[in-house]
C-alpha cells in the first residue's frame, strides 16, 4: 500500500534493551515493589549478636545460694549504603527532533500513541532509572565493602550477600568431575543447605532461596531430577517473577534464575533477613530527580540515591563454588 502524506506510520518499531536484566534478588526481597528500610547515618547495623553457652545438664542444689551473675555480651555487623547518581540532559534539538538514527523522522503532527522518541526526557529518565536498578542489583549481590573517612576522596561501597559469607561456603572449584556428576552436584547442594541449617539453627521455609544464572540455574535442575526428586512444574509466581521449587531431604528450596551471579557459583539466601536500605536526603527523599543549573540550550537533571543491602547475619546463607567445567543436562 503506497504511503500518503497524511498518513502516519512508525518506523521505528518498538524499543527492546539489549542484556535486559531481570534484577530478581532486588525483587525477591521486595525493594522493586517499594519496600525499603530507612536508617538516619551512611553506616548501619545488619544484625547484633550474642553467645549463650552450650546446653547441658546445668543444675543447682536445694537451697543453694544464687549463682554468680554472668553478662551477655553483643557485638555488631554494620554495612554502609553508597552513592548511586545520573546525568540526564536534553538538548533542545533532541527534545523537538523526532530523527532515530538511520531513521527516516515521521511527518510532526501524525506520530502515533506507540512511538517512543528515545531522545524524550521520559525515556531518558527511565532509561537511566533501569540503570540503576541494575547496579544496585549487581552491587547487592556482589559488591566489596568499603566505608571510607572522606566519602569525598573514596566512593562509599556497600557489602554485597556474596561477600559477606564466610561461614558456609562450600568450594568445590578445585575437584574433579565424579563418575556421577549429577549425584555429585546434589551433594554440594545438600552439604551446602546442611551448612546453614546447623549454623543457624533454623529449618528451611520458602524464604530460603537458590539463586544461579543461566547454567547453575539449569545444573541443580537436572541434578534433581536425575534422582527422580520432584522437580515442581510448572512454575510458581513470586514478587512478579517464575521460580521452581527443588524438594530435597532437608527441606523444600525456591529456586531462581539471576544473571547477576558470578558463574560456578550458587548462593543459599534465607530472604527473611535480607533488605535494601536507603538514606533519605531530608526534603528529597531516598531516590529523586532534580534539575542542574541551566547552562545553554539544553535541560539537565540528576537522579541521585543513597542505597545498601541489608543482609542480615552472614551465617544465614550459603555459597557453593563448583568446578568450572561442571555442566548438567537432563
Amino acid at each position: 500500500m503506497a504511503v500518503t502524506s497524511t498518513q502516519a506510520v512508525s518506523v521505528l518499531g518498538e524499543l527492546f534493551q539489549v542484556g535486559k536484566r531481570p534484577n530478581n534478588f532486588l525483587r525477591l526481597i521486595g525493594a522493586t515493589q517499594g519496600h525499603i528500610l530507612t536508617t538516619g547515618s551512611r553506616e548501619f547495623p545488619t544484625n547484633v549478636l550474642y553467645t549463650l553457652r552450650s546446653p547441658g545438664q546445668n543444675v543447682a542444689l536445694e537451697g543453694a545460694n544464687a549463682p554468680a551473675a554472668q553478662t551477655v555480651t553483643v557485638s555488631q555487623a554494620t554495612n554502609v549504603i553508597q552513592i548511586h547518581q545520573e546525568t540526564v540532559a536534553l538538548t533542545y534539538l533532541g527534545q523537538s527532533d523526532h530523527t532515530v538514527t538511520g531513521v527516516v523522522p515521521i511527518p510532526m503532527g501524525q506520530v502515533q500513541g506507540n512511538v517512543v522518541n528515545p531522545r524524550s526526557e521520559s525515556f531518558q529518565v527511565g532509561a537511566r532509572m533501569e540503570t540503576i536498578q541494575r547496579d544496585v542489583n549487581w552491587s547487592c549481590l556482589r559488591g566489596t565493602y568499603a566505608n571510607p573517612a572522606d566519602p569525598t576522596g573514596s566512593a562509599l561501597k556497600t557489602r554485597g550477600i556474596l561477600t559477606a559469607i564466610t561461614t558456609n561456603v562450600v568450594d568445590g572449584s578445585a575437584d574433579a568431575i565424579a563418575a556421577d556428576p549429577y549425584k555429585q552436584y546434589r551433594n554440594y547442594i545438600t552439604n551446602m543447605i546442611a551448612g546453614v541449617v546447623a549454623t543457624n539453627g533454623f529449618n528451611p521455609d520458602l524464604s530460603w532461596v537458590l539463586f544461579g544464572d543461566i547454567t547453575e540455574y539449569q545444573n541443580i535442575a537436572a541434578a534433581f531430577k536425575a534422582a527422580g526428586t520432584q522437580f515442581v512444574m510448572p512454575e510458581a509466581e513470586v514478587m512478579g517473577i517464575k521460580v521452581r521449587k527443588v524438594i530435597t531431604d532437608i527441606g523444600t528450596f525456591v529456586l531462581a534464575l539471576e544473571p547477576d551471579m558470578p558463574a560456578h557459583t550458587v548462593l543459599l539466601a534465607d530472604l527473611s533477613v535480607v533488605g535494601l536500605v536507603g538514606l533519605p536526603v531530608p526534603e528529597k527523599g531516598i531516590i529523586f530527580m532534580e534539575p542542574l543549573a541551566k547552562t545553554g540550550s539544553a535541560d539537565t537533571m540528576q537522579i541521585y540515591g543513597q542505597l545498601g543491602l541489608d543482609h542480615g547475619p552472614e551465617f544465614c546463607h550459603g555459597k557453593l563454588i563448583v568446578p568450572s567445567t561442571m555442566i548438567l543436562s537432563e
